[in-house]
């Protein structure tokens, strides 16, 4: 493996950037529309957003629901869930899980996720202040990559978020061999790059895009901002 050098992190994130723009994570769906935000509550360039305890929520509930689906499932259980006023700790506690799994279907696992969403509602209701990392990683069905979403989207803490996506980038440049934890990899980020909220918002949102337009299971590398430097994969497949 050929450990990236001095700037390399940072010249990932030009070239991204440069290519893509700002993506204007987390979204959120409650002010789809509304002034600085998209019709689908996306909003670049506006890092310290949410602000308040109802948009936090509704960051970590997505985050919850974004297991293992993509965003356009979320966003329906989401709206299902707002439609009838469930998106608050309170009213998710008082809603029967007969009730609630099928208004999450779309997301899928939607018995599991409508346990896991009742669980974080529990914890919400008690919480004071910011979560720590740890109390996340305590609740059922809480791992690394989603407390680590809601202490970065939510809370504007700088921890970077290690999905699927970054893995498969970090191995085609030769920066990962596909063994490291989780923790490994973040800690890579966090040596590599200032400890900045916004920057590791917007280098996660920026992996994610890159890797749904190039950097696929099976990659499209023409035209792809990273061939070549730093990105040598397609070559070393060739030889």
């Amino acid at each position: 493996m050929n450990a990236p050098g001095a700037g390399a992190w940072v010249r990932l994130y030009e070239l991204l950037l440069a290519r893509y723009g700002p993506q204007g994570w987390w979204p959120l769906a409650g002010r789809a529309g509304r002034p600085g935000f998209d019709r689908r509550g996306y909003h670049p360039g506006r890092y310290g957003l949410p602000a308040e305890p109802r948009g936090r929520f509704e960051v970590a509930a997505g985050a919850v629901l974004t297991q293992n689906t993509s965003w356009r499932n979320v966003e329906a259980a989401l709206a299902s869930l707002r439609a009838r006023g469930l998106l608050t700790p309170a009213a998710l506690r008082a809603c029967a899980l007969r009730r609630l799994a099928p208004l999450v279907r779309s997301s899928g696992y939607f018995n599991q996720k409508a346990r896991k969403l009742k669980e974080l509602a529990r914890f919400w209701s008690g919480l004071s202040g910011r979560p720590k990392r740890g109390e996340l990683l305590a609740l059922w069905g809480v791992g690394p990559e989603t407390a680590d979403s809601i202490l970065l989207y939510a809370y504007h803490q700088p921890v970077f978020v290690i999905d699927a996506y970054t893995r498969r980038l970090l191995e085609r440049l030769g920066w990962a061999q596909g063994r490291e934890s989780y923790g490994e990899l973040q800690a890579r980020f966090h040596a590599g790059l200032p400890a900045r909220a916004p920057l590791y918002q917007e280098l996660h949102a920026l992996i994610v895009r890159h890797s749904k337009e190039h950097c696929r299971p099976e990659p499209l590398c023409s035209g792809c901002p990273l061939a070549g430097s730093p990105c040598r994969w397609p070559r070393e497949r060739l030889t």
